[in-house]
């Protein structure tokens, strides 16, 4: 039986948006800087962060419902995944 705390996938999360932010501010200064500036790439370059953008907006309540001290239990009985809470 393995487990970890719930909050490990919200640190997991956390670190593909730093990550994420890096590469989206990387491409733009890429734009910006060798002159590839065109209205496709205007237009990829908006679409692409209006999107992430909404998707980040979606997840806020999803992650604000969370009982984050809530243990995530892989290969327990019956080799399933199930979810118990701490008890304090």
């Amino acid at each position: 039986m393995f487990s970890f705390p719930f909050a490990a996938l919200l640190v997991a999360y956390a670190i593909f948006l730093v990550i994420f932010l890096i590469f989206s501010a990387a491409n733009v200064y890429h734009i910006y800087h060798t002159g590839t500036f065109t209205i496709v790439a205007a237009a990829v370059t908006i679409i692409v962060s209006v999107w992430s953008l909404l998707v980040l907006v979606a997840t806020i309540p999803v992650i604000m419902g969370i009982d984050w001290g809530t243990a995530v239990v892989l290969f327990g009985p019956g080799g399933t995944i199930s979810f118990e809470s701490y008890a304090p």
